[in-house]
């Protein structure tokens, strides 16, 4: 390379003007082809009535640009990136070709044959997105910052220019014969040419541009190999053998390293996509209604989230409305998760202006945040890294695409329930959906404390020497116990709707509080902060006496599914804590204060959550037909209980009338009687409870000795507990206990696990220990779903009861703990010196 020179005529200047435009046409070519399928969903949906093409065909595609993405993105480094994106051009517009030739050749006519068909251009425009994006994103990575914002901001207006020409064609040809087709083969003809046009400014413009080959020919020069075709092509060979000469000094972080390094880049990339494509263009195509627009109104939606998504790309080039803090872009996206309650009650209750004021945010928020992502995580990083790093965020997005993909079938799911079968079946009308939101109602009863007790390594290094597992548990168990107990005593005449409501608030605002606590002692330990998180846990305590003893109690009275997919819940989400504190420790384990990141993280994830539930719980909950079903059901046989649900849900509870016609028919058992009945139920979920909560998490935490894993110990057994305990839930479902003999003897036969634990913390490896504590969570779970099928309030009780018993004896391990640890003979010194010697041995087995 000639040396650099000053001023306009500088190689990494020259031609950058160009190199902008190029970008950006390419990153319309990189998806032209994909949302012209997209934008004639009217024309599919005519065609292929039955089978949901915008979704499904998203669904055929986003496998594949994930997969092939992936695995690219492993063998990036040997890759060669100019082959790998004329393959992609050359995909894009073959794909498009056939597009045409299949409606030519099927005379526009649909069923499943011609639907197969396109299902399958789709997967070739999917390998096609798996080899120009990740490609092109690494490759631009490496270059000036514009590049990569044109090239997004190219992405977005592909979006747009589609929409234009799908509105301008839909209205040409709206009165005439066929007009739908020759709209979209007139489409398909367009694409067909742009994405040839973007093949040849690929293969013979940017790689000449002087801008290009300045940066990429010191890419060459800091050890890459992916720009080595590029570069012969431009003509440039100077520096391409250097790195064979000296391999040692083009050394590069790994690909995995990278991902470490920045794995909440990753992990915000993905949020962003996965909630965007849970909304459009699925549920904006098939879900909001029908409006006074007609048939235009979901052509409306997706051009206006394109024309924003686009905007929304342009904005972070001016300085001061760029977002560069990594919290502040972290917090922006799990903000953004508050438009799917803002979607579902707007295409429910709203009109249609609202509905497009919400896909303009939805579209500008996801751009803005893209390009802020995709050009701060670069930074800092040399040429091989820019390019490695570029098609990591790729393959994110591209999970995050999917992932969206899935879960906007959501919408489909809960809105079948609630519209088939209407007159018919009653019973399973909403069935499906209300097992999904008693899943996250589930989830909402113990997502806080659990985040609490995820984080016992954080709490454990603020407040060393007060055993903050032990304590907090202790702390929390006696109010969750006293004041179920009380709720239960008074349970016939308790407002169920308001103490579910109370509970879940309570659950927002003691996480809230435990961030507002950290900030405002800036995360110092001592006394007074300890007696604080103590008090948080208390709330935490009441909380979930408000909202488990009601919610089981409720879901008793309905379909068996609820309460097991509520118990899942409860499962799932200690696996889901701790799923994500594996996360943020490796994400901030080598940064400065990153214990502390991590948590304030998690809590604030925590108070998303909560208030996502309350919202669920008072507003969609009591609207499901089965729902109401069963309510009514349970009004008309005298319960008092659900008279606030009911009315919520605009059902109005007659039995205060029939109550007094006919006193005795409404007669129901006593608390004391349903409880002598059921003892040998309460038994064995109070049996089930006291062992584990003896072992789980005191143990665990604090007495499991020092092994190969270190601080990730204590964490990788509560998540193994955890997911154990969840599958668990599950396994009645195949493989149900019935005989209350059985479930009892199974019950007890749990307590040989005791002296398991003991002699594998003393003698075994952690091999062993992560097997036992496998079989506890295993056991915990699958024994707790059959038992509270029987009784709600009653054996809540009885469960927080062994709660609190095996908190208590879970100190007995530590009791006994102390005077073994130093012998009575030994003197003050010698028990000081006995004490640094046993530090040094892994499972405490040392011996006088």
């Amino acid at each position: 390379m000639s040396t650099e020179v000053a001023g306009a005529d500088a190689p990494h200047v020259k031609g950058k003007f160009i190199g902008i435009l190029v970008c950006w046409l390419l990153g319309n070519g990189s998806l032209f082809a994909w949302n012209s399928i997209l934008t004639i969903e009217d024309y599919y949906s005519h065609l292929f009535p039955d089978y949901h093409p915008t979704r499904v065909l998203t669904l055929a595609y986003q496998p594949f640009a994930f997969g092939i993405t992936l695995i690219m993105t492993l063998y990036e480094a040997k890759m060669n990136t100019r082959l790998r994106n004329l393959a992609g051009f050359s995909l894009f517009f073959l794909g498009s070709f056939a597009l045409i030739i299949l409606d030519v050749a099927t005379k526009g006519h649909g069923g499943l044959g011609v639907f197969i068909g396109v299902c399958i251009i789709s997967a070739i425009f999917g390998t096609a997105d798996a080899n120009c994006q990740g490609a092109l994103v690494g490759d631009l990575s490496l270059m000036c910052p514009e590049f990569v914002q044109s090239f997004m901001a190219g992405l977005a207006a592909s979006g747009v220019l589609t929409s234009a020409l799908r509105l301008i064609t839909k209205a040409s040809f709206e009165s005439s014969k066929d007009g739908l087709r020759i709209g979209a083969l007139l489409f398909f003809s367009i694409t067909c040419l742009f994405e040839l046009v973007c093949l040849l400014l690929y293969t013979f413009v940017f790689a000449k541009l002087p801008i290009v080959k300045y940066y990429r020919s010191k890419a060459a020069a800091e050890g890459s190999k992916t720009v080595v075709s590029d570069l012969t092509a431009a003509g440039v060979t100077e520096q391409l053998s250097q790195v064979e000469e000296d391999p040692q000094k083009y050394k590069r972080l790994s690909t995995k390293e990278l991902f470490m390094e920045n794995i909440d880049y990753a992990l915000d990339i993905y949020l962003i996509y996965v909630l965007t494509l849970s909304i459009f263009p699925g549920f904006l195509s098939e879900d909001t209604g029908e409006h006074n627009l007609g048939t235009w109104y979901a052509l409306v939606l997706i051009a206006m989230y394109n024309v924003w998504d686009l905007i929304g790309r342009y904005v972070p080039l001016i300085p001061c409305l760029k977002l560069t803090s990594r919290k502040g872009i972290m917090a922006a996206i799990l903000a953004r998760f508050l438009f799917i309650p803002a979607f579902y009650f707007t295409a429910n209750y709203g009109d249609q202006g609202y509905m497009i004021f919400l896909t303009s945010f939805l579209g500008l928020t996801n751009g803005y945040l893209t390009v802020c992502v995709l050009m701060e995580a670069p930074k800092g990083y040399n040429g091989p890294e820019q390019n490695a790093l570029g098609n990591v965020l790729v393959v994110c997005l591209l999970g995050g695409l999917f992932s969206g993909v899935v879960l906007d079938w959501l919408w489909l799911i809960g809105k079948g329930c609630l519209d088939v079968l209407c007159e018919t079946n009653l019973l399973s009308l909403g069935k499906y959906f209300g097992l999904l939101v008693c899943f996250v109602l589930g989830n909402g009863c113990l997502f806080s404390w659990n985040s609490m007790l995820t984080i016992e390594d954080y709490y454990v290094y603020l407040f060393p020497k007060n055993h903050p597992t032990r304590v907090l548990t202790l702390v929390y168990q006696p109010f969750a116990l006293g004041v179920t107990a009380l709720l239960t005593y008074h349970e016939a005449k308790i407002n169920t709707r308001l103490r579910n409501v109370t509970g879940y608030t309570l659950f927002f605002l003691s996480s809230f509080a435990i961030i507002m606590l950290d900030v405002a002692t800036k995360g110092q330990g001592g006394v007074g902060v300890f007696v604080g998180v103590c008090v948080i846990g208390a709330a935490f305590g009441t909380a979930d006496a408000h909202v488990q003893g009601g919610m089981v109690g409720d879901l008793s009275m309905m379909c068996p599914e609820f309460i097991q997919s509520y118990l899942a819940g409860l499962a799932a989400s200690g696996a889901i804590t701790s799923a994500l504190r594996l996360i943020t420790k490796a994400a901030f384990e080598n940064s400065r204060d990153g214990l502390r990141k991590g948590a304030m993280l998690f809590f604030s994830i925590s108070c998303f959550f909560e208030l996502l539930c309350v919202l669920l719980y008072a507003f969609v909950f009591p609207t499901l037909p089965i729902v109401k079903y069963y309510r009514s059901k349970a009004a008309s046989e005298g319960s008092k209980t659900v008279a606030g649900d009911l009315a919520a849900a605009g059902v109005p509870a007659q039995h205060d009338e029939q109550v007094e016609e006919d006193p005795k028919r409404y007669e129901r058992l006593s608390t004391k009687k349903l409880l002598q009945q059921n003892m040998d139920y309460a038994l064995d979920i109070f049996l089930i409870y006291v062992l584990t909560l003896s072992i789980f998490p005191g143990f665990l935490s604090e007495d499991t000795g020092l092994h190969n894993l270190g601080t990730w110990y204590a964490l990788v057994l509560i998540a193994i507990y955890n997911v154990w305990d969840l599958i668990g839930r599950y396994v009645p479902f195949i493989i149900k206990l019935k005989s209350r003999k059985c479930i009892m003897a199974a019950a007890l036969a749990r307590f040989l696990l005791i002296p398991a634990f003991y002699f594998i913390a003393k003698y075994g490896n952690q091999g062993y220990m992560i097997f036992l504590t496998s079989f506890l969570g295993l056991g915990n779970g699958y024994l707790t779903g059959p038992e509270q099928n029987a009784l709600g309030n009653v054996l809540v009780v009885f469960l927080l009861i062994g709660l609190f018993s095996g908190v208590v004896l879970d100190w007995l391990w530590l009791i006994g703990k102390g005077p073994v640890c130093v012998p009575n003979s030994l003197t003050w010194s010698s028990s000081k010196a006995w004490h640094l010697l046993e530090k040094k041995q892994p499972n405490h087995s040392m011996t006088l």
